[in-house]
């Protein structure tokens, strides 16, 4: 009886972790409205993984306790003093989750929400500050209640005041547009490569050995520098804040899918991190469908169509089918991996289809480049990031351990490759350029190594094979090269979000002032600065831009 006493306030317990992890997911996903009854069927829904395991560690916590004390507890079948102490140890696991989750999703959240956020955490503390105290005071003195009366009061008030906090979140401003501007004719040309994983932790000594001759040659003769960047690492979130300038908590596009439970009729878009909530796709009880994010901002694409400038942009979609290589593209592969093309280990047919994807990709731009002229050319290869993640071991060995020496003398050099087939690719597009053109070349994101704790997460999950990631948004690289541009200057702090106003002020268009990138005037030479000055309107929403009659 005793152990059915415990396990009905340990199943309180996890219902009510439960209902905390819901509280966090309402929070993460900044355009979710809130549904009493959508929060109590994810609650119970929750109540069968998360609720359940936290239910068993209450239970034998109990008896843990118990046994080092060396007294029985007299419990009830819902004792005030079990959940006092329960709920404390409960919002003290949360708010370690909490924590994790609000700074890597800290670009979600704009000023106010920060605050109600900040909020929510200092009360999440109180509480646990206050059932701590009381729990002990009621293990101290006679008149217990009190001090029960005391905590529940607190606790219930509290609870209602943070979810209050998540009902105050200020709602996306639909912008008027009040103003017409002149559509204005362009005169310069821009293509703006992007390959997503590079690193200057990996091109620098690349470079130092005159193994890539073409990105020396951005740094000599252009601009570089490290790439600011922010978490989540989402392309749906690093496009749109390259091409509107603005962090997520503005433009709010957030995820390339949505999450279901139990055919439940309403929907998120962002799932907690650090506590496996992604493996539940496994159960199928949560479904994910790949969906069309809701569209809030302006980006420079809307803008250029707007002012009937021409320009091509291709990065979507990500998720791209690999297509059948043709004769030139394997050509080119069996050039660059020649004592690899006979390799047809699963691990190499990764390297395979980034590199013909890649080939394909790029191929098509140049294609349409060539025949077409367009002011602007934008586009977007993440092959080597795929790459880096599965071998990324074994140019670094030293940092792992315990690798064969025969995989590392074989696939040593299979980053180094490829990083000069985008080599090549940069020779393409310098060796083209015209004399008014602007070439640049980014990373939104670099790569990092996969820490120990990361390692054992993955060989748990099935995927023992990948050493690297970008998760936590390690700086990716950036070069501009024009005549407008200084030559060798190493210029630091320049983020994602500053590529649209600086793009804009370079062709002669306004900034929004709603824009949270700046231009990063350091790239460019003083005698353009003083003849193209940085000119601003309120914001693009609240503009239509007019062609001439």
């Amino acid at each position: 009886m005793k152990f059915l006493k415990v396990f009905v306030n340990s199943l309180i317990t996890g219902f009510f972790f439960s209902a905390l992890l819901v509280l966090l997911i309402y929070d993460i996903n900044i355009n979710l409205n809130v549904q009493a009854l959508f929060f109590g069927h994810l609650t119970l829904f929750l109540l069968i993984t998360y609720g359940l395991a936290v239910t068993v560690l209450s239970v034998i916590f109990f008896f843990i306790l118990q046994f080092i004390l060396g007294s029985s507890f007299k419990i009830t079948f819902i004792s005030p003093s079990f959940l006092t102490l329960s709920f404390s140890l409960t919002i003290a696991l949360f708010l370690l989750i909490f924590k994790a989750n609000y700074d890597y999703f800290f670009s979600f959240f704009s000023e106010e929400t920060q605050s109600l956020l900040n909020k929510q955490f200092l009360t999440f503390i109180f509480l646990v500050v206050l059932g701590l105290v009381c729990f002990y005071s009621v293990r101290l003195y006679k008149r217990s209640f009190i001090f029960l009366l005391v905590y529940y009061i607190a606790f219930f008030a509290g609870m209602y005041y943070v979810v209050l906090q998540r009902l105050n979140y200020p709602l996306p401003q639909k912008s008027e547009r009040v103003a017409y501007l002149e559509a204005k004719e362009l005169n310069k040309k821009v293509t703006i490569i992007g390959l997503d994983g590079l690193s200057f932790d990996v091109m620098i000594p690349l470079i130092n050995e005159e193994k890539l001759p073409n990105f020396a040659w951005l740094m000599e003769e252009g601009s570089w520098g490290r790439l600011e960047n922010f978490a989540p690492t989402e392309p749906v979130i690093h496009r749109t804040s390259f091409g509107s300038g603005k962090l997520p908590s503005k433009h709010r596009q957030l995820s390339l899918f949505r999450y279901n439970v139990l055919k439940s009729k309403q929907e998120f878009e962002v799932s907690p991190r650090f506590i496996f909530f992604g493996q539940l796709l496994r159960t199928n009880l949560l479904k994910r469908y790949l969906t069309d994010p809701p569209f809030h901002s302006k980006d420079i694409w809307t803008i250029f169509k707007d002012n009937n400038t021409s320009h091509y942009v291709k990065d979507w979609p990500y998720y791209r089918r690999t297509p059948d290589p043709t004769p030139k593209a394997e050509t080119r592969f069996n050039l660059i991996f020649e004592d690899l093309k006979s390799d047809d280990s699963f691990l190499f047919s990764r390297v395979r289809r980034a590199f013909f994807s890649d080939f394909e990709y790029e191929d098509q731009v140049m294609q349409f480049k060539t025949e077409t002229q367009p002011q602007i050319v934008y586009f977007l290869l993440n092959g080597l990031n795929d790459v880096e993640r599965f071998f990324y071991k074994y140019t670094f060995p030293d940092l792992f351990g315990n690798i064969e020496q025969d995989e590392i003398n074989r696939y040593s050099s299979v980053i180094e490759r490829y990083y000069q087939f985008y080599d090549d690719i940069i020779g393409k597009y310098l060796a083209s350029r015209k004399e008014d053109e602007l070439l640049v070349v980014y990373s939104p994101h670099g790569i990092e190594p996969l820490p120990l704790w990361g390692r054992v997460r993955e060989w748990m999950l099935g995927s023992a094979e990948i050493s690297a990631y970008h998760e936590l948004a390690p700086d990716g690289v950036v070069f501009f090269y024009g005549r407008e541009i200084w030559r060798g200057r190493n210029v630091e702090q320049m983020r994602l979000i500053d590529f649209a106003p600086t793009l804009l002020n370079f062709l002669g268009l306004p900034i929004g002032k709603d824009m949270d990138g700046i231009v990063c005037s350091s790239f460019f030479r003083d005698e353009f600065k003083l003849e193209n000055p940085v000119l601003y309107i309120s914001s693009y929403e609240e503009h239509t831009i007019k062609q001439p009659d």
